[in-house]
């Protein structure tokens, strides 16, 4: 899979202190430069949309939201705790987060 081939291959080259950076600025923007990771910008995409293709099966998907319903219903401060739990792999917290949410919007259709 691309996705791992990436995650393996910046892993492997770039330096503990520069990853931190790189995850600290996704964590808190969102943003993540190709260039800076060393990737080509394909590549990047691949892997992002791999993170979203699993959260999206395994977390959203179980409680009927998509990725797009989610966000809509996340607070703008809340995303930075948010990209910190995919950055971690924590889909148990996300999938925990992603049923209140389902279970709020359950109560405001009644």
């Amino acid at each position: 899979m691309i996705a791992d081939k990436a995650i393996t291959a910046f892993n492997e080259t770039v330096d503990s202190d520069t990853a931190e950076l790189i995850v600290a600025k996704f964590t808190h923007d969102g943003t993540l430069d190709a260039n800076v990771i060393g990737v080509d910008q394909q590549t990047l995409d691949a892997t992002v949309k791999a993170f979203e293709n699993r959260m999206t099966s395994e977390c959203l998907a179980p409680v009927g939201l998509t990725l797009s319903d989610y966000l809509d219903c996340c607070d703008e401060a809340d995303l930075p705790a948010i990209r910190s739990l995919v950055v971690k792999g924590d889909w148990k917290a996300i999938a925990e987060h992603a049923q209140r949410i389902r279970t709020a919007l359950n109560q405001g259709d009644e």
